[in-house]
């Protein structure tokens, strides 16, 4: 990560779901399921939700079923930032 890449803020087991301020302005909430795996809403859309995996360096996206967005592999932060 370089100095200029946005932190995402991760849950974990103590604080188990975050937010942050997208690009976009959409707030974007993430819930803990499990160790790296992370339930990703907006506020700005509903009906959005996606699955964010986290292998401690890069991100994968994967949009629910039903749900048209585009998910990734081999995200950066910057890349979700800009995203939503």
């Amino acid at each position: 990560m370089n100095a200029d890449e946005p932190v995402i803020p991760l849950p974990t087991a103590t604080e188990k779901e975050v937010s942050f301020l997208a690009r976009s302005g959409a707030v974007v909430t993430l819930r803990l399921i499990d160790t790296g795996r992370f339930e990703v809403k907006l506020d700005t859309r509903g009906d959005y939700t996606a699955t964010l995996l986290h292998d401690g360096e890069t991100f994968e996206l994967h949009p629910a079923p039903g749900v048209h967005a585009i998910g990734g592999t081999d995200l950066t932060a910057t890349d979700l930032y800009e995203r939503f």
